[in-house]
């Protein structure tokens, strides 16, 4: 993965899905008022900075804000899960876990820096979990995530596990201690194989049920 340095730790450049002008910072045939595409990329840019910043500073000295500039890049549209019952439709924002009854569906708001970890069950439900790289206010924390989807599958027998999301901002370090919390903080690599790993062993199951996908910005649905 290509990497430009800010004060020696890496970040990432814009994922493929908002291809770059000859400027480099916005998308192509971008003119005028900034389009969504256009705020995506300033919105990632200014994620990524926050992040740079926030492991150089380690452990209990993150620059104030850090965790905001990230979240609400991703947090505008979220909302809240349905009831419960079968067939129902939630919505998963950074930090949450949740689960739907055969037939229900799962959207993932606005996910730009974030993992989408999606658990197929043999009966048809699912169970979700939405992984920020910041703890988001009120969410978990990102090393919490696998247990609490464990927790909710119990013991459902698992037909498949999809990881989806940006995946390339990631260390599947990150799935066992949160950046927070280490020291140092690993650095941002992209390591499907890793993640895929680390997702199989915390869910108990063959890493051959798990996929891992790095998908576009925006919402997504499962």
């Amino acid at each position: 993965m290509d990497r430009e340095s800010t004060g020696g730790t890496p970040t990432r450049l814009p994922r493929p899905s908002a291809p770059a002008g000859p400027a480099g910072d916005l998308p192509r045939g971008a003119a005028g008022p900034l389009g969504p595409s256009a705020v995506t990329v300033l919105q990632r840019a200014a994620g990524n900075a926050a992040t740079t910043r926030a492991v150089a500073a380690g452990p209990g000295r993150r620059p104030p804000g850090a965790d905001l500039t990230v979240q609400r890049a991703e947090n505008d549209d979220a909302g809240g899960g349905a009831s419960g019952g079968t067939a129902e439709a939630k919505s998963i924002a950074e930090g949450e876990v949740k689960s739907v009854g055969p037939g229900g569906t799962i959207t993932y708001p606005s996910v730009t820096s974030c993992l989408a970890i999606t658990v197929y069950l043999r009966d048809g439900g699912k169970v979700g979990g939405h992984a920020s790289l910041f703890k988001a206010s009120g969410g978990m924390y990102s090393d919490q995530i696998l247990p609490e989807i464990k927790a909710q599958v119990g013991k459902s027998r698992v037909e498949r596990i999809d990881v989806s999301g940006a995946i390339s901002s990631w260390n599947p370090a990150y799935l066992k201690t949160a950046i927070e919390n280490s020291n140092p903080a690993p650095e941002q690599k992209n390591d499907p194989d890793g993640i895929r790993n680390v997702v199989s062993s915390a869910l108990g199951r063959q890493a051959k049920k798990v996929s891992v996908q790095e998908t576009p910005d925006g919402t997504l649905t499962r």
